[in-house]
């Protein structure tokens, strides 16, 4: 095939091409470059998106962080408290002496007498405790070796069990077993035994004396116990109407002023009669009408 001929320049027609590929790529570029700037914008605005939730992320963490921290700091001071509660439980007794005297003697039948009353504690030592005498006897030896002595363990709380010895008198055994029975109703006794029951002579009358031993261990508690509201306690004189109709007295009386010795020379006697004030002898005309 013949090629198409031109009647126009050559440089003319190279420079109208080069021109319109100039257009072109000038065309090109900004398209390029738009989509560049416009990725940009979509990319920072996701990144941005990004910083912010990073730092709402931080802050969150920061907080939980803190939270966390005093939560530690609480539950320490907890384990602390509940520590020194435990080592303070330790020195009190499990059950008060009056609750247990008023059950002993609300579940005591009517024909049965106590004559002895005995109260022993003891101290349970744990495998921790046995452990920590163990080491601390090693922190000894090796203190007289030289080296340096360790950090002191913290104290124990200490358990105490108490051992309780009952002695009395009853007509008959049927009375002594039914305390018995009372006695393992009672929550917080455990180990109920009749140690000794034999007859005695008391003021001539033919009894059985007996030895009951119970134990109250550390982790007894009386409290949230029904039984506990039933106990037979003393009312209060004014509640019963002791005092019904009697008087009582809200202000003091008054005390009688007695009348100060004057030191003055002694009168002179003489026959003539001594007048008397108005007064005086007013009050001597009433004591006269009052006899």
């Amino acid at each position: 095939m013949s090629s198409k001929k031109s009647f126009l320049p050559e440089d003319y027609v190279r420079d109208a091409r080069e021109r319109r590929s100039g257009i072109f790529a000038l065309a090109l570029f900004v398209v390029v470059m738009g989509a560049v700037f416009s990725a940009f914008l979509v990319t920072n605005r996701q990144w941005a998106a990004v910083r912010a939730a990073q730092t709402s992320i931080n802050d969150e963490t920061e907080k939980a962080a803190k939270e966390i921290a005093e939560m530690k700091r609480l539950e320490a001071m907890r384990a602390q408290m509940v520590e020194k509660a435990e080592l303070a439980r330790g020195l009190i007794e499990p059950i008060p002496r009056s609750v247990l005297l008023a059950c002993l003697v609300n579940t005591m039948p009517a024909d049965l007498s106590l004559l002895e009353f005995e109260m022993k504690s003891e101290e349970i030592k744990s495998a921790r405790q046995s452990g920590a005498q163990a080491k601390d006897a090693a922190k000894a030896r090796r203190m007289t070796k030289g080296k340096e002595p360790e950090a002191p363990a913290k104290p124990e709380a200490v358990r105490r069990r108490v051992n309780v010895l009952l002695t009395g008198v009853a007509p008959n055994d049927l009375d002594v077993s039914r305390w018995m029975g009372a006695l393992n109703t009672l929550p917080f006794l455990t180990s109920i035994h009749l140690e000794v029951s034999e007859e005695k002579e008391l003021k001539g009358m033919h009894m059985r004396q007996f030895k009951i031993s119970m134990k109250i261990e550390p982790d007894a508690d009386v409290r949230g116990w029904p039984g506990l509201q039933d106990l037979r306690t003393p009312t209060d004189p004014i509640d019963r109407g002791t005092f019904d109709g009697a008087k009582i007295m809200t202000n003091a009386p008054e005390a009688k002023v007695e009348p100060t010795e004057v030191n003055a020379a002694p009168a002179l006697k003489t026959d003539e009669p001594v007048q008397e004030s108005g007064a005086a002898s007013a009050a001597t005309k009433e004591d006269e009408v009052k006899e």
